[in-house]
C-alpha cells in the first residue's frame, strides 16, 4: 500500500449513487407536477363528467406530465443532472414551465369553460411553482449530500499508466458529482505505473484489492487496461470476479470503436460490462426492508419461545445462553453471528474447525434438541435487524471457514462469490438438503453452487419461496445434528 494514502472518506449509513438519486429526485418532481394537475382536474369537478371527457381531460393531464418530463430530461453526460449546480437546473425548470405555461392556458381556456379553465391553470400554475421549489431544495443539498457520504459514487481503478490517464482526468473532473477514486491498483513497475496520477495514489496490486474492498466499501471497478491485453485482462477478471462491485472495462487506447449506445457511460467516461454487482440499488433497499419488517414480526412473536431456550439453556448446563462467533459476511468482511449455546461451554471450538458429527459428547441435553430443531439459530433475528444478515441468503461460515484439514475457500474456485450477498438464516442449499456440518469436498462444492445459483436467480418471490420450504425441511430433520 502506498504510505500515508488516506481513504477514510465519509461513509453514511443511507448511501446512493449519483444516478440513484437522480432518478429520485427526477421521481418526485413528476409527482409533484401529476398530483397539481389532477389535484386542479378534481376541484373543478371533472371528474363527475361523462366517462368520454373525463377520459380525455386524464389523458391531457398524463400528456402534460409526461411532456414535462421530457422537456427536463437531463443529459447523459451529466451524473447528476446539473443538480449539483443550482442556479443552472432552476433556470431549467423555469424556461421549461415559460414555455409551457402560456401555452397550456391558452389551450384551456379555448377547450374549457371559464370556471373549469381557472382551475386548471391554478394547477398547471401549482405545478409550475411546486416543481421549481423541489429542484431549488434538492440543488442546494447536493454538496451536503455528497460531503457527508449520503450521495456518492466510490471507484477503484485497476492498472495505471498511460492508459488510466485519460480515464483519471475525466473522472476526476466529476468530483463535485459525488464520484470517489478511491486508488490505483496495477502489478507493473513504476516506470510504467506511478505511484500517484492525477493525485490519485497506488494502493497496492491488483491481489490487494479484495482486502481493501473488506475495509472500504466500493460501488465500481474500472479496469483500464487496453483491450488488445486479453491474457492479461482475463487474468485479472479472474481475481475480481468475485467482488460484490460492478466491474467494467474502459476502451483506451484501442483500435475498436462502437457506437455511442454500445457503452455504459459515466459522465462521458465509455465503458463495456465486464460483471455486475447481483443486486442493484433498488433490489438492495426492497430485500432490507423485507427483512426489516418481516424480521422485526418474527422477533416479536417468537419472543415468548426465545425467553423459554434461555431459561432451558441456563438450567440445563453451566455457561452462557449465547454463544457469538466471528463469521464471513458481505464481500467477506467479518461479523459476529448470534446463536443459543449449544455445546459444553468448557468444549466450545470456536473456530468451528471440528464439525459437530451425530452423537457428539460436547452437544448438551438441550442444545440436542436445539440443534435437530434449528431453534439454535432463532437469535441471528438480532442479526437480520442490526443488518449482518438477511433472512434468506447463503448461510454464513467461519472466518476461513474449513473442516479440519479441508479449506473451503481452497476447495471451490469462486468460494468468495457467496459472500456478494448478506449471508442468511435461511438459504437455497439448506431446504435443498444441504444442512448440517461438511464432510467431503463434493459437499461444500455443491452447497457453493446453490448459493451462486440463488443470487443469479433472487428475487423477493423466490426469498418467499425459500422461506415456505424452510419449516418441512426443519420438521423432517434432514442432516440436523
Amino acid at each position: 500500500m502506498a504510505a500515508g494514502t488516506d481513504v477514510t472518506l465519509p461513509l453514511a449509513r443511507i448511501r446512493l449513487g449519483p444516478a440513484t438519486f437522480l432518478r429520485a429526485v427526477l421521481t418526485v418532481e413528476t409527482i409533484i407536477v401529476a398530483v397539481c394537475i389532477l389535484s386542479a382536474w378534481f376541484l373543478a369537478g371533472m371528474h363527475h363528467l361523462p366517462v368520454l371527457q373525463g377520459g380525455t381531460a386524464l389523458i391531457a393531464s398524463a400528456g402534460v406530465v409526461l411532456v414535462h418530463r421530457a422537456l427536463v430530461r437531463p443529459s447523459k453526460t451529466l451524473l447528476l443532472g446539473g443538480f449539483n449546480r443550482h442556479r443552472d437546473v432552476v433556470r431549467q425548470s423555469m424556461r421549461v414551465w415559460v414555455i409551457l405555461l402560456p401555452l397550456l392556458a391558452a389551450l384551456v381556456y379555448v377547450t374549457l369553460d371559464s370556471g373549469s379553465a381557472l382551475w386548471a391553470v391554478l394547477g398547471l400554475a401549482s405545478a409550475a411553482g411546486l416543481s421549481t421549489l423541489w429542484r431549488s431544495i434538492a440543488a442546494g443539498q447536493v454538496s451536503r449530500l455528497i460531503r457527508r457520504g449520503n450521495v456518492g459514487l466510490r471507484v477503484a481503478i485497476v492498472g495505471g499508466g498511460v492508459e488510466a490517464e485519460e480515464t483519471l482526468q475525466r473522472l476526476q473532473r466529476m468530483r463535485d458529482e459525488g464520484v470517489q477514486v478511491l486508488g490505483l491498483f496495477d502489478d507493473r513497475e513504476l516506470a510504467r505505473s506511478p505511484l500517484v496520477q492525477q493525485g490519485v495514489a497506488k494502493l497496492g496490486r491488483i491481489s490487494d484489492l479484495p482486502e481493501f474492498l473488506r475495509k472500504h466499501p466500493l460501488d465500481l471497478v474500472i479496469v483500464t487496461m487496453p483491450q488488445s491485453a486479453e491474457e492479461r485482462i482475463a487474468q485479472i477478471l479472474s481475481e475480481l470476479w468475485e467482488l460484490p462491485v460492478d466491474i467494467r472495462l474502459t476502451p483506451v487506447r484501442t483500435r475498436l470503436v462502437f457506437r455511442p449506445r454500445t457503452y455504459q457511460w459515466l459522465g462521458d467516461v465509455p465503458m463495456l460490462d465486464l460483471f455486475d454487482r447481483p443486486l442493484r440499488a433498488l433490489d438492495v433497499v426492497l430485500k432490507r426492508a423485507f427483512d426489516l419488517c418481516l424480521g422485526s414480526v418474527l422477533l416479536v412473536l417468537l419472543s415468548p419461545v426465545l425467553l423459554l431456550i434461555a431459561v432451558a439453556i441456563r438450567l440445563d448446563s453451566v455457561g452462557p445462553i449465547f454463544f457469538r462467533q466471528a463469521r464471513e459476511g458481505y464481500a467477506s468482511r467479518p461479523f459476529q453471528v448470534w446463536k443459543f449455546r449449544t455445546l459444553d461451554h468448557a468444549k466450545e471450538d470456536a473456530g468451528a474447525v471440528v464439525p459437530v458429527t451425530a452423537g457428539d459428547t460436547r452437544v448438551t441435553r438441550v442444545g440436542r434438541f436445539l440443534r435437530r430443531t434449528s431453534l439454535d439459530e432463532l437469535p441471528q433475528l438480532f442479526n437480520v435487524i442490526q443488518g449482518s444478515m438477511s433472512l434468506v441468503g447463503p448461510r454464513p461460515h467461519a472466518v476461513g471457514a474449513r473442516n479440519r484439514d479441508m479449506e473451503f475457500a481452497a476447495v471451490v474456485q469462486g468460494y468468495g462469490a457467496r459472500h456478494r450477498v448478506n449471508p442468511g438464516i435461511t438459504g437455497w442449499a439448506q431446504v435443498r438438503g444441504f444442512r448440517g456440518p461438511v464432510t467431503s469436498p463434493d459437499e461444500i462444492r455443491q452447497r457453493v453452487e446453490l448459493d451462486l445459483e440463488y443470487i443469479d436467480r433472487w428475487s423477493l418471490g423466490f426469498d418467499l419461496q425459500i422461506l415456505a420450504m424452510t419449516l418441512p425441511t426443519v420438521i423432517r430433520g434432514e442432516n440436523a445434528v
